[in-house]
């Protein structure tokens, strides 16, 4: 779809512009959560700005800044301030909020991807056209109020989509019973942990898992409330903590998260695995620390001759 000419038309109460920045937080911090990109936007647009969010981009490594502009010459004013940023992609869209007749105004597709025409919009190479933005707005307007601006303390985002999880059950062990025999010894039982290891039932075993997420290559200045907010990014931790040397109390890059399941611990390691943040590409796995979610009780057994 070829990008429009100049802005035509005049703002009124059903119509809004929204703005969609994306690319790596290399090259793009203000990326990392809403509340940084809303904050950057409002520095340079005259009105508060509307519903704002931050999602993983289609893109490998690409983050997308969705925020909503009232105004045609704030939009303008926004768009000129992204484009002039290295490595980023901003596109312009005038939307409605009573129907579906999204219009794209303009984007900066054609110096981004080598190859396309001048003034071009490129929805396959960009992940970005008016269905898209239809179907998410859409998504917005029904249910979804603007979200507040609060300090960087708030742990708890409701506007981010994520995959739903899904409920972790507990495993059902059926090891296989022993002969009731007289004076026979009894066979040993095996299951298999997580990992493939074979383990003895014979007298019983505690079932356990890794829950929490351990993260190295941090920069030394992040503090308590940014590791909340980059966890936070890809899930609902139960627990964050920033590992410090015992005698100087000095962070030294290293630290830990918890989930509920081990599903959102898995699925935490997979999105933050060396993600940019603050300056470093940072390397996640699972904790070697294991909860204990249950226990196997040896069978009853039975001696024939008594």
């Amino acid at each position: 779809m070829a990008a429009s000419g100049p802005w035509s038309g005049q703002s009124d109460t059903t119509e809004n512009y929204m703005l969609i920045v994306s690319g790596s937080v290399h090259y793009a911090p203000f990326l990392g959560d809403w509340q940084e990109f809303k904050d950057q936007t409002r520095k340079v647009v005259v009105h508060q700005p509307g519903w704002t969010d931050v999602m993983i981009g289609p893109r490998r490594g690409e983050m997308q800044g969705w925020c909503r502009i009232d105004k045609k010459n704030d939009a303008d004013t926004a768009y000129d301030h992204y484009a002039n940023k290295r490595g980023v992609l901003v596109h312009i869209f005038k939307t409605s909020r009573t129907s579906s007749n999204f219009r794209l105004l303009k984007c900066n597709c054609s110096p981004s991807f080598p190859g396309l025409p001048e003034r071009s919009h490129s929805p396959n190479r960009s992940g970005i056209d008016a269905g898209g933005v239809n179907q998410y707005i859409a998504r917005t307007h029904a249910g979804h109020s603007t979200p507040q601006y609060t300090a960087p303390t708030q742990t708890i985002y409701s506007y981010a989509v994520y995959p739903q999880i899904p409920a972790y059950t507990t495993p059902t062990f059926q090891p296989h019973a022993a002969p009731m025999q007289s004076a026979v010894p009894q066979i040993p039982m095996y299951s298999a942990s997580t990992s493939g290891i074979p383990v003895n039932l014979r007298h019983g075993a505690m079932l356990t898992e890794a829950r929490g997420i351990f993260i190295n290559n941090l920069s030394y200045n992040v503090t308590p409330s940014d590791l909340i907010t980059l966890v936070s990014s890809v899930g609902q931790p139960v627990e964050t903590k920033l590992h410090r040397d015992p005698r100087t109390g000095a962070f030294k890059g290293v630290a830990t998260a918890k989930f509920a399941t081990k599903e959102e611990a898995q699925y935490a390691v997979t999105h933050l695995n060396r993600r940019q943040h603050m300056g470093t590409t940072i390397n996640v796995r699972l904790d070697t620390e294991v909860q204990v979610v249950g226990q196997v009780q040896p069978p009853a057994i039975v001696n024939g001759s008594r």
